[in-house]
């Protein structure tokens, strides 16, 4: 009776809706006259899509509720809906003389188009709030089925709304009850208590669904507000148009927030797969294991309490160590007592038959209640050990084998439903106290490399100058800041004699550990050649040639070394692919770039040819700047970079103010514009004044 039920819902759902078309093919063609037909059709209207809401419920309802399931069902049903009306609306913008709304034209076919979207829309949008509704449901509370159904009966209110029944005053009534309806939408999204119960796998797929519907319901808003479509419902039915535009808030709103319930609550995933109960006895064995984090401590404890907890004569604990190239697992036995190495290869692996292999086959316990009689394990009587029964039982984490425990008694039927349940969950906590384990021995290694890092990091920061040369003339600030604990940029001044003054910046090509080796080599190299060199381009012709066959391939260096006169007025300097330096005068700002290419890239003709060098005069006032790319490549949320010209405004702005305030507000700018006060690269930056 029930499916017959359904197929009558269906069946007279399809007739009101062909009765509506043959009513608007009709209206097009010929004036009716009077509001009766139109009366009859939207009632009509209306009525069809409660029959239709009423079909899918029912369908619905012998469903088991399965979260993730519904929601990727949702999704595949949402996609076929945006494809149907997509093509529609494709097929109806050839006969459309408004753009392609499919509304605009009066022929049969059009007629056809729009019905067929505004029946699409309506479908998914009841099948949107049924599935909505059961999420919503799902644990639900006290007060979950009253504020859904305020929900509900506001839908119904505002769609009501949409009909033109009080002229001049519906609009804004409409208006209310819609703002009211969607206020109930946020309330209701907020009832996500199906997202604790899901398994890792689960929410995983709960992630990926949310996140596309989310962008579907968007796009169906869009649809709904943006395009000739929003016309066409309301031309065919004002109140479904309105029924379909929330529905779609209520998607986009709700699968939002279930996509980030979801990602918050993937640290938990494990939680609800552990068992629910265990034996008082149990408990109390199991927190001694969780206690013992030495690994070698641990097996031994493991095999020793296996014995107490089933009162077994040996047993044994086996990790899987990997795969050979055949294939076959490969084992490790970690813990072992009363029994030998020799005769666990012998009980587990025989010539025919492998009980490893059975238990990875089925991933469950195996139990072998007379070892002489089971065909798998009558090879055992012929070997000198005393096993009667055997039991073994997988070891897994997270879905995957880590490996096998096993226990054996003297006589037969040894082992009963009790041990394998007892020992079952014992091997769950075993798998526990092993990972964690090994997380804590990741943990002591991390910790370990941690601690060395710091090292190498106090170390980085001594081969920066500890302070700067002073000179009268001169006024200089610099601060260089790592991405990563260590980095690859470097910066340095040489005191050359009572008026030269030495500034180099550098960028290791890469980050982290490698570049900090190449920046403290460049360090090495730059205090040797700059006491010998003539000038810039001759230092660097000298540091690429002893740079050029240490490098690896993959690696180079980019320098930027000036020499400031202040007898003279001048900087000299010579670039090899670095950053341009930055000259404010006055007014007025320039690049200053001479040509050169990275250190370590190419021998010394090319590379001789290709570097040149540079002097420009200064004047009281003037402001140089040095800096490498990791602080005009800084991004702001949206992945804009900083740019040069902001480094040059920011510059300029605060070019009256001493070298030490350049630098800070250029810093402060850049944070300002990346929200944050860490950095994608390594960030140097020197500024230098003239007094």
């Amino acid at each position: 009776m029930s499916r017959l039920k359904k197929i009558l819902l269906l069946v007279t759902a399809i007739v009101l809706f062909l009765g509506i078309y043959v009513i608007d093919v009709v209206r097009n063609a010929v004036n009716l006259g009077g509001s009766a037909w139109l009366n009859v059709r939207e009632i009509g209207v209306f009525f069809s899509f409660v029959l239709l809401f009423l079909f899918i419920q029912r369908a619905r309802a012998s469903r088991p509720t399965a979260v993730p399931k519904n929601i990727g069902q949702l999704l595949a049903y949402s996609i076929f809906v945006l494809a149907f009306v997509g093509l529609i609306a494709f097929l109806g913008k050839g006969g459309s003389d408004t753009g392609g709304e499919l509304s605009g034209s009066p022929g049969a076919v059009a007629t056809l188009f729009s019905s067929l979207t505004a029946i699409a829309l309506g479908i998914f949008s009841i099948t949107t709030l049924l599935t909505i509704r059961d999420l919503v449901f799902y644990k639900r509370k006290k007060g979950t089925k009253r504020n859904f159904v305020a929900y509900a009966v506001s839908l119904v209110i505002a769609n009501t709304a949409a009909l033109p029944l009080l002229p001049g005053e519906s609009q804004l009534i409409a208006s209310l009850l819609f703002s009211v309806t969607v206020v109930l939408i946020v309330v209701n999204s907020f009832k996500q208590n199906w997202v604790v119960y899901l398994s890792r796998r689960e929410k995983l797929y709960s992630i990926g669904y949310s996140s596309l519907l989310f962008l579907v319901f968007l796009a169906v808003n869009v649809l709904i507000t943006q395009t000739g479509l929003e016309h066409a419902l309301v031309a065919y039915h004002p109140p479904l148009q309105s029924f379909i535009q929330l529905n779609a808030i209520f998607g986009v709103i709700y699968f939002g927030m279930a996509f980030v319930s979801t990602l918050f609550h993937m640290p938990t995933a494990e939680v609800y797969e552990r068992k629910q109960s265990e034996l008082t006895s149990l408990h109390n064995l199991s927190r001694l294991v969780t206690q013992v984090f030495d690994f070698s401590d641990l097996v031994d404890s493991v095999t020793s309490m296996t014995l107490e907890v089933v009162g077994a004569k040996s047993a044994w604990l086996e990790l899987i160590k990997g795969r050979s190239d055949q294939g076959d697992v490969l084992v490790e036995v970690v813990s072992l007592k009363n029994i030998t190495r020799q005769q666990i290869e012998a009980i587990a692996v025989n010539s025919d038959v492998s009980l490893r292999q059975f238990v990875i086959d089925s991933k469950r316990p195996l139990l072998i209640d007379d070892v002489n009689a089971d065909r798998r394990t009558k090879h055992i009587k012929k070997l000198d050990v005393a096993v009667g029964s055997l039991i073994c039982v997988p070891l897994a984490s997270h879905g995957e084998l880590i490996g096998f425990l096993h226990a054996t008694k003297v006589f037969q039927y040894g082992f009963d439903q009790d041990d394998i349940d007892v020992l079952t969950t014992f091997a769950d906590h075993v798998t526990i106290a092993i990972e964690n384990s090994k997380l804590i021995a990741k943990s002591l290694e991390r910790e370990r490399f941690q601690q060395e890092i710091m090292v190498a990091q106090q170390m980085q920061k001594r081969l920066l100058p500890q302070k700067i040369p002073y000179y009268a003339s001169l006024d200089v600030a610099a601060l260089s800041e790592p991405s990563l604990e260590v980095g690859g940029d470097y910066y340095d001044f040489v005191a050359l004699d009572t008026h030269r003054f030495g500034v180099v910046v550098g960028d290791v090509s890469g980050k982290g550990v490698s570049a900090a080796f190449y920046m403290a080599e460049v360090k090495g190299i730059f205090q040797s050649l700059s006491r010998v060199a003539a000038s810039p381009r001759d230092l660097l012709l000298r540091a690429n040639q002893a740079l050029v066959d240490s490098l690896e391939r993959n690696a180079f260096i980019s320098l930027l070394y000036a020499i400031f006169d202040t007898q003279k007025s001048t900087v000299t300097l010579a670039r090899a692919g670095h950053c341009p330096m930055i000259h404010i005068s006055g007014n007025s700002t320039q690049d200053v770039r001479p040509t050169g290419m990275g250190l370590g890239l190419t021998h010394e003709k090319i590379f001789e040819e290709s570097t040149q060098e540079t002097t420009i005069s200064l004047k009281t006032g003037d402001v140089c700047i040095f800096y490498t790319d990791g602080l005009t490549e800084s991004r702001n949320s949206d992945g804009d970079e900083f740019g040069v010209d902001r480094l040059v405004n920011v510059s300029v702005n605060a070019k009256r103010n001493s070298a030490e305030s350049i630098k800070t507000s250029i810093l402060q700018e850049v944070r300002n514009y990346t929200g944050n006060s860490t950095y994608g690269d390594d960030m140097t930056l020197v500024v230098v004044k003239i007094l």
